[in-house]
């Protein structure tokens, strides 16, 4: 049997590796050579589409804490950064959720009593007026109006590929839409899901670790010299219905080994922009803050 393969490995023999390796060196060129080759708030409030690649390991989202397991994922990232893809998609949203609203019912009581030899309930439905369906409507209005003149919004997509554009251990993708207002510093909120599946060894055996994700991504962002920090927090509804023996190693129908990976990560990052064009992130990913355990990420690509 051979022997196992060093933890760094996915760094340093992958396609993904090299373009990252290329554009972080080149970053680093730019900054020996000129007095401001790194421009961190364009990285902030510059308006363009990104197409890159994405490295993560460690204990990040996709991990297991408790299991001890940390898959190296490896894909591509596709940003909208302060264009209309997030403004579109929240706008509607809201749109949806406030048509469903206005016709929904306002409110509903029960009364029930004896009468004779049966029980007998009487529910009382009470529906919006014309008015208040007019008002309601107006402020709905007026919400998708703010969501389209906010300064700051983000679509983040991540694909994850084990055997196509990734040599990883990882395969699904994962998105987040947010939206912020201008201020000294960015806060940016809005909402995310997805699905990555990770195939890990453990003590001989490949384990499968699923993570799953539905929440709110909530992010302080500001530009300090050349570079913007950022730090994200995910809160994801998927982590209260998963109970712990999900989280342990068990069997599923077909008998392999399975996993659920849920939690809130906090996400730290540095991120700027060489040469105008070359979009430059790294940075680290803890699943709990009162625990040490951190994963980290990088990210390169290209802004058009």
């Amino acid at each position: 049997m051979g022997s196992p393969r060093p933890a760094y490995c996915g760094l340093v023999q992958t396609p993904f590796s090299r373009l990252i390796a290329t554009a972080v060196s080149l970053g680093l060129l730019a900054t020996t050579a000129s007095a401001g080759p790194l421009d961190g708030k364009l990285q902030q409030d510059g308006l363009g589409i990104e197409v890159g690649a994405i490295v993560q390991g460690g204990r990040t989202e996709y991990a297991s804490n408790n299991l001890g397991l940390n898959p190296v994922s490896q894909g591509l990232i596709l940003r909208d950064r302060n264009g209309m893809s997030a403004r579109m998609v929240i706008g509607l949203l809201i749109a949806v959720a406030g048509a469903l609203g206005s016709s929904g019912v306002k409110s509903q009581t029960s009364r029930s009593y004896v009468q004779g030899d049966y029980i007998v309930t009487e529910t009382t439905t009470t529906y919006y007026t014309e008015e208040e369906k007019r008002q309601m409507r107006e402020n709905n209005a007026k919400a998708v109006a703010g969501v389209f003149s906010t300064k700051y919004s983000d679509m983040e997509l991540q694909l994850y590929s084990r055997d196509r554009f990734g040599m990883g251990d990882s395969s699904g993708y994962k998105i987040n839409f947010l939206i912020g207002a201008d201020d000294k510093y960015a806060f940016e909120s809005g909402f995310g899901f997805g699905v990555v599946d990770s195939i890990v060894d453990h003590e001989g055996t490949p384990t499968k670790l699923t993570y799953k994700y539905l929440g709110m991504p909530f992010r302080l962002s500001g530009v300090k010299g050349p570079v913007r920090i950022g730090l994200t927090y995910e809160w994801n509804w998927l982590k209260y219905g998963t109970d712990s023996a999900e989280r342990q190693i068990h069997l599923d129908d077909k008998g392999a080994s399975i996993a659920s990976v849920t939690s809130h990560p906090w996400h730290l990052d540095v991120s700027t922009v060489a040469f105008k064009k070359i979009s430059l992130m790294g940075g680290i990913t803890a699943q709990e803050l009162r625990k040490p355990h951190v994963g980290y990420f990088l990210q390169a690509g290209v802004m058009f």
